[in-house]
């Protein structure tokens, strides 16, 4: 692998900021992709305000899996709609139309994966439902 090796350890504060499309009140940050040499997932966390989030979309071929590291949010996943918190999460499969929404006072923060990468600016940007 020809990756430079301090690419290799992250922290949150050394990694641009970026407004998803489709989504309103987030800032992702990239933590594991291209950059890292990741051919197969793809790590982002997010920061999403209160009552902001993703309208109703779907990622053509990539699977998405969301966890909670803080603050509660509405999720829905075709026809089925649930309230998450942290400590809990949620998996979107590959082409599966799904929103999510903070709800509450306080800022959501995300870990989300896709599998493959995503590489949100690189590629087709996510269909909207």
């Amino acid at each position: 692998m020809n990756v430079d090796n301090d690419k290799l350890f992250i922290r949150e504060g050394d990694v641009a900021g970026y407004r998803p499309a489709g989504h309103t009140g987030t800032v992702n940050r990239r933590l594991v992709g291209p950059e890292q040499g990741s051919r197969h997932l793809e790590v982002v966390l997010g920061t999403i305000d209160p009552g902001q989030g993703a309208s109703p979309h779907f990622h053509p071929g990539i699977d998405q899996f969301c966890y909670m590291l803080h603050g509660t949010a509405s999720v829905t996943i075709g026809d089925t709609t649930r309230e998450i918190g942290t400590g809990e999460g949620c998996f979107f499969p590959a082409d599966t139309p799904h929103v999510f929404t903070a709800t509450g006072h306080e800022p959501v923060r995300v870990l989300v994966v896709y599998g493959p990468p995503y590489n949100e600016g690189q590629r087709v940007e996510v269909e909207h439902v």
